[in-house]
């Protein structure tokens, strides 16, 4: 039994790798592809491009995006080159070839071994026996003087079909598949469909499509391949496209972006509209204007009250001395304004009118409401 690593005429194999087919790239050190945001698989090794982009790529006998690696079965895919008399066996990044039972060699190349030779055959001494010559399987001849190696790609292809090579060997032939294709019942290519691998062709921010031999990968929606290397990268499109209203707060995210109203504005953040909160009953305090504006409102106390808008409190001028009233009356303070109520029998606005000359000292109803001068209400700007 020998390990394929060993044997100097196996089958060479190549891996793909679509972006760097036109690349020259050059060994790196596993610590680069990790310095670069890759970390190798154990079966993989690191390659410099000519961009200064550091890869991984798997070793001969893996399969994968270098990152993850997955073994190939060279002995159910076909691709292998052991004897048709001998039995392959797969090992992780190779395979091993044994001769069958009755046969010996490398695995390479098995021959029949002849009993006979050894111990009679197992035969009594004086037994009767006789022999023929008869050329192995692969050969043809009279089996005394000659066997020559069929060609059995030269009838109808050895039997191999959809798109598989017939190689011949010496006492055998093999059918081969090119790149994308993988050998059934030994005679048969079948497309891969490395879409559908464990280790995705693609990466997380491609769509992988399946062709006959191949595949593609493509950017999803909401990434673009900004660069040259493997990667999809994420379009910001608040900051390329700016899709959201002037109004709304956009929020990028992996492969697509959200839109939001700002505070003071309703819709979908395509478009938003201005809330008149003064329309909604209780924004303010009841004795306070509103005033709306782009995106907020304001809340005015009414003339006589004082607060922040949303609550009011009655200005007692009476008790701060902001009032108007003549020294000959008293100050009556009522919700939002107050009176003067004169004194000893005057009259009017300033108290001087004496309204009965034999009324002496009599307190007078209220004689007017003192007028309250016009308060200008500040427009915050839009």
């Amino acid at each position: 039994m020998i390990d394929r690593l060993t044997v100097q005429n196996t089958v060479t194999y190549c891996q793909t790798y679509p972006t760097l087919i036109h690349s020259v790239y050059t060994v790196a050190d596993l610590s680069d592809c990790a310095a670069a945001g890759s970390i190798c698989h154990t079966n993989a090794d690191c390659f410099k491009t000519r961009n200064d982009k550091f890869l991984c790529m798997c070793q001969m006998g893996y399969r994968g995006t270098g990152v993850q690696c997955q073994d190939i079965d060279e002995c159910t895919t076909g691709l292998h080159s052991c004897h048709v008399k001998a039995v392959c066996s797969n090992t992780l990044g190779s395979y091993t070839c044994s001769c069958q039972n009755g046969y010996s060699g490398d695995g390479f190349q098995c021959q029949d071994i002849n009993e006979c030779q050894t111990d009679n055959g197992g035969c009594h001494v004086n037994a009767l026996w006789k022999y023929n010559c008869s050329c192995m399987m692969g050969y043809t001849g009279d089996g005394v003087s000659q066997c020559t190696d069929v060609n059995e790609c030269l009838v109808d292809n050895g039997g191999c079909i959809n798109r598989a090579k017939c190689v011949n060997s010496k006492g055998s032939f093999s059918c081969v598949c090119p790149s994308g294709f993988q050998l059934v019942n030994r005679t048969t290519c079948q497309d891969i469909d490395e879409c559908q691998l464990p280790d995705k062709a693609c990466s997380i921010n491609e769509q992988c499509s399946n062709m006959e031999g191949s595949y593609s990968c493509q950017c999803k929606a909401g990434f673009s391949q900004i660069t040259d290397d493997l990667d999809c990268s994420d379009i910001d499109e608040c900051e390329q496209q700016k899709p959201c209203h002037q109004n709304a707060t956009c929020l990028n995210l992996a492969g697509s972006f959200s839109c939001t109203c700002n505070h003071g504005f309703s819709g979908n953040g395509i478009t938003c509209e201005d809330i008149n909160e003064c329309a909604i009953e209780g924004m303010c305090h009841l004795h306070a204007n509103c005033y709306n504006y782009p995106g907020d409102f304001l809340c005015i106390c009414h003339q006589g009250f004082t607060g922040d808008g949303s609550t009011c409190t009655d200005v007692d001028e009476c008790v701060l001395s902001n009032n108007t009233c003549p020294d000959i009356s008293v100050c009556i303070n009522s919700p939002g304004a107050y009176v003067c109520s004169c004194l000893n029998g005057t009259v009017g606005t300033e108290c001087i009118g004496i309204a009965n000359p034999n009324m002496e000292d009599a307190t007078q109803l209220p004689a007017a409401l003192t007028p309250l001068a016009p308060t200008s209400v500040p427009v915050p700007l839009a």
